[in-house]
């Protein structure tokens, strides 16, 4: 019975140290006051572009808000941020939020972008967070220009656009050596006094994805020999 008692004592005692460690915890930070938060956001949308991402921000409606906080890793694995006053200047009508670009030189491909309100008593919300993709130049080196093909007794140009095209920048040879003016063709070009044997010269510039901010040229000239 004796040793009975001792361990009921001592199960008692360790539960009152641990009571009094929970609550050491709980006054360490309630001390200045019970924690505030500012309200979230309540979203966010990473539009990729060249060496850079736009930032869209939605704050809940009708909240205390002073600025919003942008970070994301760099290339060297560092973290950078970004400070966004909730201004009329940096709100986007098209966009429907605050929107501001981030420069991303150092990086190509996916980047993660962290974000969190700030009201002005300076209470952070909790983060929201939204992946995005950055586009370099080893992307665009992938990229193909459209087919050029002839019609009409080989006088006029019709490009076989690939999927994500926009258009096309054309110039070609005309019976006197020279090139023409570089012009925005879309789908068709009629082509006059070309020389025969003669060359056109075509880029095509790509959307990638409709939200997109950036559209993407490829980086070299296709050749086509006028028939």
């Amino acid at each position: 019975m004796k040793k009975l008692i001792y361990i009921l004592g001592g199960i008692l005692s360790f539960l009152q140290l641990g009571c009094d460690n929970a609550d050491d915890l709980l006054n360490q930070y309630v001390k200045d006051g019970p924690i505030v938060y500012a309200a979230r956001i309540a979203d966010i949308n990473v539009k990729s572009g060249f060496n850079k991402v736009g930032v869209v921000v939605v704050p809940a409606e009708d909240v205390n808000k002073s600025f919003f906080m942008l970070r994301w890793n760099t290339a060297a694995g560092l973290r950078d941020s970004l400070k966004v006053d909730y201004s009329e200047s940096n709100f986007n009508k098209k966009f429907g939020g605050y929107y501001t670009t981030l420069q991303m030189p150092d990086i190509e491909g996916n980047v993660l972008i962290e974000a969190w309100n700030v009201d002005t008593f300076g209470n952070k919300s909790l983060m929201t967070n939204k992946g995005g993709y950055v586009y370099g130049a080893n992307y665009i080196n992938t990229l193909l220009p459209s087919v050029v093909r002839f019609t009409q007794n080989n006088l006029v140009i019709n490009f076989d656009n690939r999927v994500g095209a926009v258009d096309n920048l054309v110039s070609y040879e005309q019976t006197n050596g020279q090139f023409t003016k570089e012009v925005v063709v879309v789908k068709t070009l009629t082509m006059v006094n070309a020389k025969k044997g003669g060359l056109v010269r075509s880029k095509t510039r790509y959307l990638i994805n409709a939200n997109d901010i950036d559209t993407l040229m490829t980086p070299n000239y296709l050749e086509t020999i006028i028939p």
